[in-house]
């Protein structure tokens, strides 16, 4: 769509637009980054204009977050009315709400006629404003982002950096690369590395996950989790220096190399955090979790924990892997090898929720590789980088979510415990009447699943091989809820390693869970007579949970 003219959006700013264009023109602004940039500065002339006239009222720190949940309800629906600063004022609101513009400077200026958001001018006009995360959307909003002007020329490629936020759980710097013509160097043809630097001169690699860049409208965005490199906030150094190089770009060499100085004694001041004493909890099959710290940031709320086993359940595990060991060498297991199980028992998942005062949930955690259909999660942030690590006996691990803002009480509330337990089912199928019908098996677990349409398909490119395909439905036995690594074996005694792919699970109203896929087996290239179907582990949840830990946000 061709963008409007100035002189549509001075009709659209004085009322006089017809509705049908004054419709079409906040619909092509929700997509339109330039539009919204020339609605940014309208908006700031506009305060500029207004904001002089009201004197500057203190107010507390919670403010803010208070009258932007208000914010709809706080603004009323546009009527007819004479041209006045007041109507500029509705109609930059009402598209503002459209493109995602709305901040807490505005809605104060609603509700109360004061200035109180010294931040605003600058969040309105930030790169960071469209970008889709809340979290980081907030911290921009509360002033953790500043403009930067640097950038460096080699080879005549250009590497420019636009703008920095810093929190105390990430950083993220909005750039661009482009050539001597400026045309823009796209992301498949550049990646930047990234290091910290502490004050004496170390360097701080993340060793896992490290820098993500993707696309960010017209620029690009390179995104930072503190947590790969720092357990908590208490242990990031007040100063930090990022540095970002590259000496590759679309084919050339060169020298690309910016440094920018992080204050990181402002976001750590921001971030509020509750310690626990003595928060353990022992399930009966004897993991043994403790929860060490919530910390609350502005763009982000980061819970830490460990995990641990007691004596007698190491000593259960190791003997369920003797005993599969055990089968397989009698030949009676046909999958995983017995090296690589331990690590499939250490299942360390759990499911929980934090409720406020309300009853409300604010955020929730579930076992990652559920199914989405069955998986309770809420305001989980997708971060980078290290989510947990071993150390000894115990498993340290750190779950992410949306910012959770203001002075308030809430209730950490253990839901769930997840149970990995070794499997090895025999189900056998015969292809030729597979292909005629299905086939419904019930194994030693208790689950049924149901096999049909066995197809071949060839091999596509240097990468994919030939795989054979069957479509599988399945109805799990009581509290399990997922079945993982699958194979195949053929009437010759090869084994294949599978994948049920595409799966999709559902949760009836008796809790059992219902699973349909497509069973994966690459490499083999055509049908056999007849197949064995195995998987070599399954999880139970177990849902007699009761534990709660009290958490203060002060």
């Amino acid at each position: 769509m061709t963008c409007f003219m100035f002189n549509q959006w001075k009709l659209y700013e004085n009322g006089n637009l017809p509705p049908a264009e004054s419709k079409g023109l906040e619909q092509h602004a929700e997509q339109c980054p330039q539009c919204q940039r020339k609605l940014q500065e309208w908006v700031d002339r506009m305060l500029e204009e207004e904001f002089s006239s009201y004197p500057e009222v203190p107010v507390p720190d919670t403010f803010t977050d208070e009258v932007m949940s208000k914010l709809f309800e706080a603004v009323p629906a546009r009527t007819a009315r004479k041209r006045s600063s007041r109507t500029r004022r509705q109609r930059g609101w009402d598209i503002m709400k459209k493109t995602g513009l709305v901040v807490a400077g505005l809605t104060a200026l609603v509700v109360t006629g004061t200035v109180v958001s010294p931040t605003f001018a600058n969040y309105v006009n930030s790169l960071f404003q469209i970008e889709k995360d809340a979290g980081m959307k907030n911290a921009v909003n509360k002033g953790f982002a500043q403009k930067l002007n640097q950038k460096v020329t080699d080879q005549g490629i250009t590497f420019e950096a636009k703008e920095l936020m810093v929190d105390s759980m990430r950083i993220a710097v909005i750039y661009d690369m482009y050539d001597q013509n400026g045309k823009q160097i796209d992301i498949d043809e550049h990646f930047l590395d990234s290091q910290l630097i502490d004050p004496t001169g170390k360097g701080l690699t993340a060793e896992n996950g490290g820098l993500v860049m993707a696309r960010h409208g017209d620029y690009f965005i390179a995104k930072l989790a503190l947590n790969d490199i720092f357990e908590s906030s208490d242990t990031t150094p007040d100063q930090l220096v990022l540095k970002l190089e590259q000496t590759e770009i679309a084919g050339k060499e060169g020298k690309w190399e910016l440094e920018f100085p992080i204050d990181m004694k402002k976001a750590k001041e921001a971030t509020k955090t509750a310690d626990f004493q003595q928060a353990t909890y022992e399930s009966a099959k004897g993991l043994v979790m403790e929860l060490k710290k919530i910390e609350f940031s502005p763009s982000a709320t980061r819970v830490m924990m460990e995990t641990k086993y007691t004596t007698a359940a190491e000593e259960e595990r190791n003997q369920q892997v003797e005993y599969y060991k055990k089968n397989q060498e009698q030949g009676k297991t046909i999958g995983m090898k017995p090296d690589y199980l331990l690590d499939f028992l250490i299942r360390d998942e759990i499911a929980y929720e934090i409720t406020n005062e309300q009853g409300e949930v604010v955020a929730a955690w579930d076992m990652k590789s559920l199914d989405e259909g069955i998986r309770n999660e809420k305001n989980v942030l997708k971060v980078s980088g290290t989510t947990g690590k071993a150390e000894g006996d115990k498993m340290k691990s750190w779950q992410t979510f949306g910012p959770i803002q203001g002075e308030q009480k809430l209730t950490f509330q253990l839901k769930k415990i997840y149970e990995g337990k070794l499997a090895d089912p025999q189900m056998e199928l015969n292809l030729t009447e597979l292909v005629k019908q299905k086939e419904t098996v019930k194994d030693e677990v208790g689950n049924t699943f149901t096999f049909s349409s066995f197809a071949l398909e060839p091999a596509h490119g240097e990468e994919k091989k030939a795989q054979a395909v069957i479509t599988v439905e399945g109805t799990l036995a009581k509290d399990v809820v997922s079945t993982e690594f699958w194979f195949v074996k053929d009437e010759d005694g090869k084994v294949y390693h599978s994948y049920l792919r595409n799966s999709e699970s559902t949760r009836d109203k008796d809790g059992r869970i219902h699973v349909k896929g497509k069973l994966e087996v690459p490499g083999m290239e055509r049908q056999p007579k007849k197949l064995t179907v195995s998987y070599a582990e399954y999880t139970v949840e177990h849902r007699n949970v009761n534990w709660e830990v009290p958490i203060e946000i002060k």
